[in-house]
């Protein structure tokens, strides 16, 4: 210590500040990246205020789809439900697991309501125990197919439709025999033909060729001399053929 006073006492003034207040190469390399961290904290605070957040997502038109369609659901269900009393709906229970007769039959012991098979749309057919919307669906579907039910039992021919489900809800059905959609044998195509579920293959072929040699199908006996006919299935598929 007494060495460093003497030595500094020797020199003089400029020479001590710039002794002692010089920087070495590493040092200044050190102020200068201090700096630029420094001047790149200063800018970067200058442009956060001008920086322009995202706008917020607008949920409004989402909440308005959401709110129609609880309404259109609680309309739905207060059209179904319109037969909705006490504790029965449709002489179906909702709690407690027992049927209200009084509900279900009327005084003369015919059931509560009556669904025309013919004419009853999904909502209508969910009022039957144990018919959902895809069961619905499916009812609708083959309906379309067929070109309407000529009796009740046709219900037996839908996918996944057991004897259980059908006992349970068949005193509540009827058809409609008016509202069957016939198919003109005299316009249809072969392809128009085979898609309905009772036309065999061979038979549909051979009625697109029988109508090619004599171009028209006069009488639905005609039918009885071809070879793929079979008495059986001609019954099922009566209601459904005319020729015009």
């Amino acid at each position: 210590m007494t060495y460093l006073l003497n030595t500094v006492s020797r020199m003089k003034p400029s020479q001590a500040i710039k002794q002692y207040l010089s920087f070495s190469r590493g040092e200044q390399r050190g102020v200068i990246i201090l700096g630029l961290i420094l001047l790149s904290i200063n800018l970067f605070r200058w442009f956060l205020p001008n920086v322009r957040h995202p706008d917020p997502v607008d949920f409004s038109a989402f909440r308005m789809e959401i709110t129609r369609f609880e309404e259109e659901m609680n309309h739905a269900k207060a059209t179904s439900g319109k037969y909705r009393s006490g504790k029965s709906y449709a002489g179906i229970p909702l709690s407690g697991g027992r049927k209200d007769s009084s509900l279900t039959k009327k005084n003369y012991g015919e059931p509560a309501f009556i669904l025309d098979l013919n004419h009853a749309d999904t909502l209508d057919l969910q009022r039957l125990r144990g018919i959902g919307p895809s069961f619905a669906r499916r009812i609708t579907g083959y309906r379309n197919r067929l070109g309407g039910f000529v009796s009740v039992g046709q219900l037996l021919e839908v996918y996944g439709f057991d004897s259980a489900r059908y006992e349970g809800i068949r005193s509540h059905l009827r058809v409609d025999g008016a509202a069957i959609r016939q198919m003109n044998l005299n316009t249809l195509s072969f392809k128009e033909l085979i898609a309905h579920p009772y036309m065999p293959y061979e038979l549909a072929k051979e009625i697109a060729l029988y109508r090619k040699r004599h171009k028209e199908i006069y009488s639905l006996d005609e039918l009885k001399e071809m070879k793929s006919y079979d008495s059986v299935a001609f019954l099922r598929l009566r209601p459904y053929l005319c020729v015009e």
